[in-house]
């Protein structure tokens, strides 16, 4: 049974699109969603096993790796820069040795050009009696081609100047060379053909797997992560979820917390905590009592829960999609 004329798109009045008909024929779409979390990495967990972290590290940035885990990527992009900067050697030297020998065919043809116009037997000579140029002698022992044109077996040596003698429209050849372009486009003159990719050169240190900075193993800083004794609930008992961690100071629980992590001493704790308390200004950490400066301080990358004002725009995701017309 058909459907209602009401139902039909642009049937309202005057024959004008809804806004959700209109939204339906654009091109592209997009769809929001805020992710929950459950999508969200929690407080030290590993950036790349995203699992808990296994003899845990920070880096620089202030993201959390499992030793093993970032070790082996470290390795892994090492020779993968290896291999790169090898070809970007190979083709750097290639370049430079097609520079050269241009560079020396350019002073062969110049120091032939020069000789040939101080050669007083050329100088001398009358125009019909000047020899050709020299040729020059290449690395298989063949010469050069000359300049002047082949010899003619047919014909007369008038009529040879004659022929190099006529005027070419330069404007008409190019506008058939033009044209022939358009309607032939397949002849194998007329394909474009693509540069050659340069290659770009590696950087000399792997990069870090979340930010892309250059990253070392001895910017690696050691964590002391202390685990809760009570676990949270969890549907499923060996997933990681019901890991959870503590502040060295207030035993507090590290959730969405700003945390800070002593990296001389490996002490985490909460920066709220650390206000409190003035550790910023003793500059000395509260478990070991060892001293440390502004520099050993690192801000760690902070957990982010799936409620509004936790996270902000980094829980949101777009997603675009093409489509056609009424789709």
């Amino acid at each position: 049974m058909p459907q209602k004329h009401a139902k039909n798109n642009g049937s309202s009045t005057y024959g004008v699109f809804s806004h959700t008909e209109r939204k339906q024929c654009d091109f592209m779409s997009s769809q929001e969603a805020r992710c929950g979390s459950d999508s969200q990495l929690p407080f030290g967990w590993c950036a790349l096993s995203l699992r808990p972290a296994v003899d845990p590290v920070a880096t620089p940035s202030g993201h959390v790796y499992s030793r093993e885990a970032i070790l082996e990527h470290l390795v892994t992009k090492q020779a993968e820069l290896k291999r790169a900067r090898e070809l970007w050697e190979a083709e750097q030297a290639a370049d430079a040795r097609r520079e050269r020998e241009a560079s020396a065919r350019n002073d062969e043809t110049l120091l032939l050009e020069f000789e040939q116009a101080n050669d007083p037997l050329v100088r001398d000579a009358p125009a019909a009696a000047k020899p050709g140029p020299k040729r020059a002698r290449l690395d298989d022992g063949s010469y050069s081609h000359s300049n002047f044109a082949a010899p003619v077996k047919t014909g007369s040596t008038e009529l040879v100047v004659r022929d190099m003698s006529k005027k070419v429209d330069m404007d008409a050849r190019d506008l058939h060379k033009a044209e022939l372009s358009r309607t032939s486009y397949w002849l194998p003159s007329f394909t474009p053909e693509a540069p050659a990719k340069k290659l770009a050169e590696p950087p000399r240190r792997p990069p870090s797997p979340m930010t892309g900075a250059p990253l070392r193993s001895k910017d690696l800083y050691k964590l002391d992560l202390r685990k809760a004794e009570s676990a949270k609930t969890s549907r499923n008992d060996h997933d990681g979820s019901d890991v959870r961690y503590l502040c060295h100071v207030s035993g507090d629980e590290i959730t969405t917390q700003n945390v800070l992590l002593i990296r001389n001493t490996g002490c985490v704790v909460l920066e709220p905590v650390a206000t409190r308390l003035g550790l910023m200004k003793e500059k000395r950490c509260p478990v070991s009592g060892a001293k440390f400066k502004d520099k050993d301080v690192v801000k760690l990358k902070t957990a982010v829960s799936g409620y509004s004002a936790s996270g902000g725009k980094d829980l949101v995701v777009k997603k675009y999609r093409a489509q056609g017309g009424g789709a």
